[in-house]
């Protein structure tokens, strides 16, 4: 099974594949820099995704945007996902619930590898 990270800045990337890795999660990591190529990805390969790592700022398609039109696909809204975020205000997290009442979790940036991995572990197959 196969994760999608999606996220503007390929250092968060880079640093979200290298946290997953040292945990010895050796899942397939697709990648994405903004919501409309993860789309794209998750089109091709929504049959293997077992969780997905949304930012939430990026150009083109912002991941609460991405999660708007993910949630209204059935084949693909049970797809966790689990935002990764540099936003802590209480009400974009709020925003994100209303969006996708089954959002698998909110990290937010700088987050401790322990937090991701936990939120992740859940998810793999």
């Amino acid at each position: 099974m196969k994760i999608l990270v999606i996220d503007d800045s390929l250092l968060d990337r880079k640093l979200l594949i290298r946290t997953l890795k040292k945990a010895e999660i050796n899942n397939e990591i697709l990648q994405a820099e903004n919501g409309e190529e993860g789309l794209e990805v998750l089109a091709q390969h929504y049959m293997d995704m077992c969780v997905i790592l949304l930012d939430w700022q990026m150009p083109k398609m912002s991941g609460i945007e991405f999660m708007e039109g993910v949630t209204k696909v059935p084949a693909v809204a049970s797809i966790p996902i689990i935002m990764v975020t540099a936003s802590s205000a209480e009400e974009n997290k709020q925003q994100a619930y209303r969006v996708n009442p089954k959002l698998a979790g909110y990290i937010v940036k700088p987050f401790k590898p322990e937090d991701l991995i936990s939120a992740v572990k859940s998810y793999i197959k």
